[in-house]
């Protein structure tokens, strides 16, 4: 296309099958966000990164990380005690951190290509940002009660996970950003790993249970396919050439809602590249 524009477009695939690589060969200037850390460094040294600027984003280390790595158990003033701290620590300021990085990207004229790598990992900063917010809310409503105000806050007592209904305001904020990347015709890429998909299963009893379907899926925001204008799922395919076995890694369409190819292409197989696409497209063109 004359503007090299495709729209979303989310990468799965298990490690190892150059999901990072795949995203590099989108149109540049391309902004990479090296959110899981590593990823830019072992995808790189493959390709000409001309026009290509890895941001690194490395989460923060608190006490509660230390803790772990230590197995501490911190004696508490109560009579019970907290084996790991519960209290979040640097992952608002992350996610905000990344959320200005994008948005910087989004309105560079210049940019063509923002590539989130991992989507898996920015959609867990998220969650845990937002319960980083709710907890402090906790501890600002315990401090401004007047039953609390004068009792120490007790580090065991400490929001843990999210409640169902509060995921949707980390989901409007991802659906944000699409919509921003979308709105300035900036190629989104997310990479996200697999996971299995957990749902309602027999137990061979007549029962239902919650399990494992057999299903595998993208890990992190569960609405992604809805967004994304393609999916693809990468895997490495062997040959044999003169009696040396070369791995090359293959793209699959799950999902394509991309001009000139639409549903025609789900099923179909690539190489694992931004050119594989364009080619494939022109092909159902007839150009």
């Amino acid at each position: 296309m004359e503007d090299n524009y495709l729209g979303i477009i989310a990468i799965c695939g298990d490690e190892g099958t150059c999901k990072t690589t795949m995203a590099l060969t989108f149109p540049k200037p391309l902004s990479h966000l090296d959110i899981d850390m590593g990823g830019y460094d072992r995808a790189a040294w493959r390709i000409d990164t001309s026009g290509i600027v890895s941001t690194s984003f490395p989460k923060p280390l608190t006490d509660a990380d230390i803790a772990k790595m230590r197995g501490i158990v911190k004696p508490e003033a109560s009579s019970r005690t907290l084996a790991i701290p519960k209290k979040i620590e640097g992952m608002k300021e992350l996610w905000q951190i990344i959320i200005d990085k994008i948005v910087s990207d989004a309105l560079n004229p210049e940019l063509k290509t923002i590539a989130i790598d991992s989507a898996t990992l920015h959609y867990k900063i998220g969650c845990d940002a937002y319960l980083q917010e709710l907890q402090e809310k906790q501890v600002y409503k315990w401090h401004n009660d007047t039953k609390t105000r004068n009792v120490p806050f007790d580090e065991n007592d400490y929001r843990e996970k999210l409640q169902p209904v509060e995921y949707g305001v980390v989901y409007d904020r991802l659906q944000r950003i699409y919509h921003t990347c979308r709105s300035y015709r900036k190629n989104l890429i997310l990479i996200h790993y697999p996971t299995d998909e957990y749902g309602a299963i027999s137990d061979g009893k007549g029962n239902m249970v919650e399990g494992k379907t057999g299903k595998i899926i993208m890990d992190g925001y569960r609405d992604t396919p809805k967004f994304a204008d393609a999916i693809l799922w990468l895997s490495l395919k062997s040959q044999i050439k003169e009696g040396i076995t070369i791995k090359t890694p293959i793209a699959k369409f799950t999902k394509c809602g991309i001009v000139g190819m639409g549903l025609d292409a789900v099923g179909m197989e690539i190489p694992a590249s931004y050119e594989g696409i364009i080619n494939l497209q022109r092909m159902m063109r007839g150009e």
